[in-house]
């Protein structure tokens, strides 16, 4: 008697319950009784398998469903899959009874057992294939597992929950709340700042200068009187006192020539002369200074500085061997001070006639032995030597006096070099200077020359009345009156500013 073979596959081939296959509806099964069909050999190779991760025994129940917008296609199944005759077709996904799922493992014949839905590989898939292609038996036929997050968040544990990505933003946030806790770094003073405003460092702003103690006034007496332990320091007139002396010490680049000029006589320009080149000589001891006298009509400025002195120009041009200062010494008359003078002239017997070609050749030689020297000058200022004069000075004293006629001859002086373009440059390097012969100083007098004349040249200036200079034949400086001196050497002072203007350094 035949059994039923339906019958025999349902009842008599029973396996296990734990390794049975899941209770699949009859409404769904399609074609029991048929033969299997061994679906066709796809074209790729099949991907190797994943090595076997252990999972939790209630990670079933536990793990979550994410709705995808990617729908998996339909389950197809593996190439090397083999149906047992007579076993069952798998159902559609999601039909049938549930049943907790079996330990997944190879038997001999190399068949996959168990319930395959709920079985998840260790890595995530590479993707979803499409119905018809090769690859679309390689697709998940089980709930579809969110991967997005990574393995490790779709695997983990029911006891831990299932943190979200963590955000670029509070990484930034971080990366510059270490930045901003940073030291910074001032780089204000590195080489590659700026420094083309940066202020200098001086000596003054971070060390104490040495305070030098007063030389003059009540302040030097307080400082002997304490036995030197009391420094008050130099007073505003002693501190203007000691710039114009380091002004008069200013090194020459070469020579330098001054000259003393006017158009009249006897308003005190041959004095002038001796007390600004006075001045000079007392505070440039390390070379000598000169005074030249270029009046050809028997100047006064030999006999006003050094008496005793026999030698003229005459005789300074006449010595053909004259190569050092030692010999050129032997020809000048010399002060108290230290001032030099090449006098004029004075045999009325035998005159000299002191011509352009004579005055250069004077010049040429003085400045082979003299750095620094003064020119008087004669009143006639279109006698044919002063063009010589005017074109080889470097800046000039016009000299005038404290009233109006005297102040009159100095502006007329002025306008004569102004009308002439040469000498028009030459006026800026200029000091008016007023002496008062008359003793009849005037301040709203003195006012009005600076707004007027003054305008014409660099500055203006005054040398108050001194008895000594009235009466004196001979320039005797410890003579003069206190105010005389300083307002020699405050000439000598605004003179010496062109010190340094490197004209002469070109000569």
């Amino acid at each position: 008697m035949s059994m039923d073979p339906e019958f025999a596959a349902r009842y008599l081939n029973e396996q296990d319950p734990d390794e049975s296959p899941p209770v699949r509806g009859l409404d769904r099964e399609a074609d029991i009784g048929a033969e299997p069909q061994v679906p066709e050999v796809p074209s790729l190779p099949e991907p190797e398998a994943p090595p076997y991760q252990a999972m939790p025994d209630n990670w079933a129940e536990t793990t979550q469903v994410v709705a995808s917008p990617l729908v998996p296609p339909p389950p197809a199944p593996r190439p090397d899959e083999q149906r047992r005759p007579g076993a069952p077709s798998r159902p559609a996904e999601g039909a049938g009874e549930y049943r907790e799922p079996a330990p997944r493992h190879r038997d001999t014949t190399g068949d996959y057992t168990g319930d395959r839905r709920h079985q998840a590989p260790a890595t995530p898939p590479r993707g979803f294939a499409d119905a018809g292609s090769a690859d679309a038996g390689q697709a998940l036929s089980g709930p579809f597992v969110d991967y997005s997050r990574g393995p490790a968040a779709a695997h983990r544990p029911p006891s831990q929950p299932f943190p979200a990505r963590p955000s670029q933003a509070p990484l930034a946030a971080n990366n510059g709340v270490a930045r901003e806790s940073a030291p910074l770094w001032d780089a204000s003073g590195s080489s590659f700042a700026d420094a083309s405003n940066a202020p200098a460092l001086r000596a003054e702003d971070v060390v104490s200068a040495r305070k030098l103690p007063p030389e003059m006034g009540w302040r030097k007496a307080v400082y002997l009187g304490s036995a030197k332990t009391i420094n008050l320091g130099a007073g505003p007139a002693e501190q203007q006192l000691r710039e114009q002396i380091d002004l008069i010490k200013t090194n020459i680049p070469g020579n330098y020539l001054i000259g003393v000029v006017s158009i009249r006589g006897g308003v005190g320009k041959t004095r002038t002369t001796a007390g600004v080149g006075t001045a000079y000589a007392i505070h440039r001891k390390n070379e000598p200074v000169l005074a030249i006298d270029a009046n050809p009509t028997y100047g006064a400025l030999g006999r006003l500085i050094d008496p005793t002195a026999t030698a003229s120009i005459r005789e300074f041009l006449a010595d053909n061997n004259l190569h050092s200062y030692p010999m050129a010494r032997h020809y000048t008359g010399k002060n108290k001070p230290g001032l030099e003078v090449l006098g004029a002239n004075q045999n009325v017997a035998n005159p000299f006639d002191l011509s352009p070609e004579a005055f250069g050749a004077v010049l040429r030689r003085v400045r082979r032995f003299y750095q620094l020297a003064l020119v008087d000058c004669g009143p006639e200022i279109e006698h044919p030597v002063m063009q010589t004069v005017l074109s080889q000075v470097d800046s000039l004293i016009i000299v005038g006096t404290m009233n109006f006629d005297g102040a009159a001859a100095a502006e007329t002086t002025i306008k004569w070099l102004a009308a002439r373009s040469e000498y028009q440059a030459l006026l800026r390097r200029s000091a008016l200077v007023l002496n008062d012969v008359y003793n009849c100083a005037d301040k709203d007098f003195m006012a009005k020359v600076r707004e007027t004349i003054g305008q014409r040249v660099g500055g203006v200036t005054s040398i108050p009345w001194d008895k000594h200079l009235r009466d004196s034949p001979q320039l005797d400086w410890d003579a003069l009156r206190r105010d005389t001196q300083y307002a020699y050497l405050g000439v000598a002072a605004w003179m010496a500013q062109g010190f340094r203007s490197g004209r002469t350094a070109l000569r």
